[in-house]
């Protein structure tokens, strides 16, 4: 982000990203620059001079893609810098993600023993020290559920940011991985549908049932991929199920390459639709506005 405003030398580079040393400033611009995101530029001289350059265009889409993210989910300060604190919760997120706890959690809020059930091979204990991490950083919500057992769920601030998931995902696809390949998998594409839909609000549409398909590169044409289930409540708002909560009234089905411009750009044209047409040609714009409008956090 820093860079983002134009070529820094090494020093004013660590001068200009608060609250880490400047020897993790080193640690990562290089990792940056072996990730192509950065340009290191060496100017002569005793001693020589280090320059450090968003590369064109990796590192500028990067940049455009978080500085929008920030725009919309998280708070400047009155320099327009975003608070170190802020990214750190970004590094807690990627934890939660490699955990499996954001899969676990994205149709209900679970208990730390539930969590502890996951693939991801972590102990009761392992998994309840890092849930109490996330509930710090502001992933996590904590609640009494039945039998006074302690619950997890995922709070606005974790749903908001699937859309810079899905804008990692399109930028991984452009600039890190095969062109054959998807930055997000079929299953990865469908938890982040899963707990992004709570965030909208359908008001037109109550008591309807939507179903959304995620197809993989490798599925047959007629397959219905990876599903997700979702219902509209009395009030307007979406939950997602685990199950069918009744019969479908409308349904729509895409692939990961398809799905994506639905969140980060509100383009739905290559998802295939049918049912209540209404429902989802709605479903597209609520997402959008819901992931890209400025929250008052």
């Amino acid at each position: 982000m820093a860079l983002g405003e134009g070529p820094l030398r090494t020093k004013t580079l660590t001068e200009q990203v608060p609250g880490y040393a400047p020897r993790t400033i080193y640690r990562y611009a290089g990792k940056l620059a072996e990730l192509e995101v950065v340009e290191r530029e060496e100017e002569p001289g005793v001693p020589s001079k280090v320059i450090h350059i968003l590369s064109d265009p990796c590192g500028t889409e990067l940049y455009t893609l978080v500085n929008r993210f920030a725009d919309a989910s998280l708070t400047r300060l009155p320099d327009g810098r975003i608070d170190a604190h802020a990214w750190a919760s970004l590094g807690l997120l990627a934890d939660m993600w490699e955990a499996g706890m954001v899969e676990d959690l994205s149709c209900e809020g679970r208990s730390p023993t539930d969590l502890a059930k996951g693939h991801h091979g972590l102990s009761y204990h392992q998994v309840n020290r890092r849930a109490g991490l996330f509930k710090t950083g502001g992933l996590l919500e904590e609640w009494q559920g039945p039998g006074r057992r302690r619950c997890y769920g995922l709070t606005e601030k974790t749903r908001r940011k699937m859309g810079l998931i899905a804008g990692i995902a399109r930028w991984r696809h452009h600039h890190v991985i095969a062109e054959d390949e998807e930055g997000l998998t079929a299953e990865e594409m469908a938890t982040v549908l899963r707990v992004v839909l709570p965030l909208i609000r359908l008001e037109e549409h109550r008591g309807q049932c939507l179903q959304l398909g995620v197809l993989s590169e490798d599925d047959v044409a007629g397959s219905e991929g990876q599903t997700v289930w979702a219902e509209v409540s009395d009030d307007g708002t979406v939950r997602s199920c685990a199950e069918a909560p009744a019969e479908p009234t409308a349904w729509a089905r895409g692939r990961v390459k398809d799905w994506i411009p639905v969140l980060l750009d509100g383009d739905s044209d290559g998802v295939l639709i049918g049912g209540d047409d209404g429902l989802v040609a709605d479903l597209p714009t609520a997402l959008f506005e819901t992931l890209w409008s400025p929250q008052p956090f």
